[in-house]
């Protein structure tokens, strides 16, 4: 466990949760995974799964991108169907990293631009910046350089006050990164500059990515002593974000810087230390990186024979790194889809479990779960909700008399009449409670349009044809009505209304609708 700032609210709590990732992202990970272990199991709503996010975000970094994804794009559609844009925003801003990772700029930039345009002005400027990050990053990758530096200036301004966190590094670092891609050399010179002012104003040490960045840039600059400098200072001093990955990184570009020196030795011997870390950490990019560096140190000491045999391994391993860039962005899309796909398959055995089969409409399930949803909106100031109680007259007579069989085509067919009623009304259910008795739930109708809805279903009934079923067959229904908040506001007090007001309704003759006053 780790000791934890008290805060009033689970908001204000959130809120520094999420901030820690910009701080310290063990400190971030281990107080999400805390916090979800005090709420236990169960669905805790956007709270749980905004910490789950925040999970993913840190751990796909560290393992397989494909599991990470799987259940963000599961969060995401739970925060679509709930209307959770904050939970929203979030989703697509790890998912644009995730593809960002397995190098897919078309999904990472579709996503990046779903996180921008979702995230409120009320959220805090630590997270709008993070979010114009993750789109300048998105953009600069697809080659969009001057609206990737625009974006990465507008994240700038929104933390130009925030010396705590890490984020004006990653900024700096990656428009620094862009520009250097973009081959803006005098632009990427000043974004590193302005990192090195930025570390020395508040003493704050910066991470191995950000120098080996910065050395890159001395390097195309022709600066090389302050580019060798800058990496060896960087490895003996071992910052935050000193692993394998970093380190690779960072001992392709000395040995590029020393052989540019004409320090030949040295550069070999920094290029055989990298090709022993790529191979005990299975780094296949920096493995590929080490190859083209041996081959220009080979052909710089004049042995070409060496030189083309590490240029031939330099091209197997780019088509073998592409592969594997292929089959990562591969398992993370069969992985999304598969999730989409059992998403989509338990939906679909959702709408079996709440239909009726013999009518096809709604059943006693999924009319509970519905009005409880109505009724606390109403409660939450939506609109009204009726209900209307309906029962087939003299049921009992038709399934004696002319057989169950029958009894059945009348139901079905009673199903279609009531569907067909309701089709008008926005978020309207037709529902079979069981045997004859059905159930209408009418949403954000008044009393006086209720009243003609069920009068018109009456005589829709008492007036079709029932002929082609059974000669001389007729069917009536009778209808009780009830209406919240009016007559009641919880869901078995309101069906309870209803149901009396039916059995007065087949008291006083059948055929017929009863309402509150009648």
């Amino acid at each position: 466990m780790i000791a934890v700032v008290e805060h009033d609210t689970d908001d204000a709590r959130l809120a520094w949760v999420e901030r820690q990732y910009w701080i310290d992202k063990d400190v971030a990970l281990a107080a999400a995974e805390d916090w979800l272990a005090e709420l236990g199991p169960g669905d805790h709503g956007a709270l749980g799964r905004r910490l789950k996010v925040q999970v993913a975000s840190i751990t796909t970094r560290r393992g397989d991108p494909s599991a990470g994804a799987t259940g963000v794009q599961s969060i995401l559609r739970w925060a679509e169907r709930h209307g959770e844009l904050t939970l929203q925003s979030r989703c697509h801003d790890v998912l644009g990293s995730i593809f960002e990772m397995v190098g897919d700029r078309a999904l990472s930039l579709e996503h990046a631009v779903a996180t921008n345009d979702l995230i409120g002005e009320a959220e805090s400027p630590l997270m709008r910046a993070a979010a114009r990050l993750t789109l300048a990053d998105a953009l600069g990758s697809s080659g969009s350089f001057d609206e990737a530096r625009r974006r990465y200036d507008e994240a700038l301004r929104l933390v130009i006050d925030d010396p705590e966190t890490s984020i004006r590094y990653q900024i700096l670092n990656n428009l620094a990164y862009t520009e250097y891609q973009a081959e803006n050399h005098d632009e990427a010179l000043a974004a590193v500059e302005s990192l090195i002012s930025l570390s020395t104003l508040h003493d704050r040490p910066i991470g191995m990515y950000a120098r080996e960045t910065i050395a890159r840039v001395y390097l195309t600059a022709g600066r090389l002593d302050e580019a060798a400098d800058t990496l060896t200072a960087a490895l003996a001093a071992k910052p935050v974000d000193y692993h394998p990955d970093s380190i690779a990184a960072a001992l392709v570009t000395l040995a590029e810087t020393y052989r540019r020196q004409g320090r030949l030795d040295d550069a070999q011997a920094v290029i055989d230390q990298c090709r022993e870390l790529t191979a005990e950490y299975s780094l296949v990019r920096w493995a590929t990186e080490v190859s083209r560096e041996q081959a220009e140190i080979h052909a710089e000491t004049q042995d070409y024979r060496a030189a083309f045999e590490a240029y031939r391994r330099y091209h197997e391993q780019s088509i073998a790194l592409g592969a594997s860039e292929n089959e990562a962005r591969g398992r993370v899309l069969e992985a999304m889809f598969q999730t989409a796909e059992s998403r989509r398959e338990s939906e679909r055995y959702r709408e079996m479990a709440e239909r009726d089969p013999l009518t096809e409409l709604h059943n006693r399930r999924h009319v509970d779960e519905r009005l409880a949803a109505l009724l606390q909106s109403l409660r939450e100031g939506g609109p009204s909700v009726a209900v209307a109680m309906l029962d087939v007259d003299h049921f009992k007579r038709i399934n004696d008399t002319l057989s169950h069989e029958v009894g059945d085509v009348v139901l079905r067919t009673l199903g279609g009449i009531l569907r067909q009623a309701v089709a008008g009304v926005p978020g309207a259910v037709a529902a079979r409670l069981g045997g004859e008795e059905f159930l209408l739930i009418l949403p954000g109708l008044g009393a006086v349009e209720v009243r003609m809805l069920c009068e018109r279903v009456r005589l829709e009934v008492s007036g079709h044809d029932w002929s082609p079923i059974a000669a001389g067959l007729g069917v009536t229904v009778s209808l009780g009505v009830a209406i919240a908040p009016e007559d009641a506001t919880t869901s078995s007090s309101l069906l309870r209304a209803a149901d009396v007001r039916m059995y007065v309704a087949k008291r006083d003759g059948r055929n017929r609708v009863v309402h509150a006053g009648d």
